[in-house]
């Protein structure tokens, strides 16, 4: 109740649907990383900038693994999908 300053009558009073749909809102806020999608969906690093096969490996997987992390909160912001 600190979050949104209800007080317990308050929220008593307010629908379930109501309540849990401003708690997806808080959750989301708190989850969501810009970061992360904006690293995520910049293009990879190209070979050139890496002095071995192996550091240039290491990146690349890096780059799936924020792709994957990307999907999974994604997925659980949004199960709706694309199609809203």
């Amino acid at each position: 109740m600190r979050v949104t300053g209800w007080t317990v009558p308050e929220l008593r009073a307010t629908p379930a649907r109501t309540v849990r749909a401003h708690f997806a809102r808080i959750f989301s806020g708190l989850v969501w990383n810009p970061a992360l999608a904006e690293a995520a969906n910049a293009p990879g690093p190209p070979r050139a900038v890496f002095g071995s096969l192996a550091d240039y490996g290491t990146a690349r997987a890096a780059k799936l693994r924020a792709n994957e992390a990307l999907k999974i909160v994604e997925a659980a912001l949004w199960p709706e999908g694309d199609d809203g």
